[in-house]
């Protein structure tokens, strides 16, 4: 198992994750402190999650993009999610 493994909490009943606030807060609440930037890291969301709205993966990558850069999130982060396309946006929307 990979130390740098997360899984994402999220209520069951919500499909999506919206505000700049709420990413940043789930950040720190979930992730924070628990990670090495040096290595590979790989985020797992629930399957329920269905849609991810720029401000609140603005908020929770604020610290990956501060730490890693764009370029290191590209490289270094895998994205586990029912979302197929969830890596792309989440770099689209950092840009």
């Amino acid at each position: 198992m990979n130390d740098n493994m997360i899984y994402i909490e999220a209520n069951k009943s919500i499909t999506g994750l919206a505000g700049f606030d709420f990413g940043k807060k789930m950040y720190e609440e979930q992730v924070k402190g628990k990670i090495d930037f040096n290595g590979e890291i790989i985020l797992v969301f629930p399957e329920n999650i269905q849609r991810f709205a720029s401000s609140f993966i603005q908020g929770f990558f604020e610290d990956f993009v501060t730490h890693i850069g764009i370029s290191g999130i590209e490289n270094n982060v895998k994205i586990e999610s029912s979302n197929k396309k969830l890596k792309e946006k989440i770099i689209n929307d950092l840009l």
